[in-house]
């Protein structure tokens, strides 16, 4: 995660999200990331930036019902 959307999130109050993050842990679920789950290069460069497994991008993103 790049330092100016760290800084940014941490002003948002979400310290423990970039933590969480930092520590390869999505932010949604709790569950530690393993890079090598993620199915391309897309689903990479969204972990990248939001930190979500590829289970939570799944349901975000409709490609599963989660419920």
């Amino acid at each position: 995660m790049k330092m100016e959307k760290k800084s940014f999130l941490k002003s948002l109050r979400l310290r423990r999200k970039v933590r969480m993050v930092e520590e390869c842990t999505c932010p949604l679920c709790a569950e530690k990331v393993d890079k090598n789950e993620f199915r391309n290069e897309v689903f990479i460069k969204e972990f990248e930036s939001s930190g979500l497994c590829q289970g939570c991008q799944d349901t975000v993103f409709g490609y599963k019902v989660a419920w």
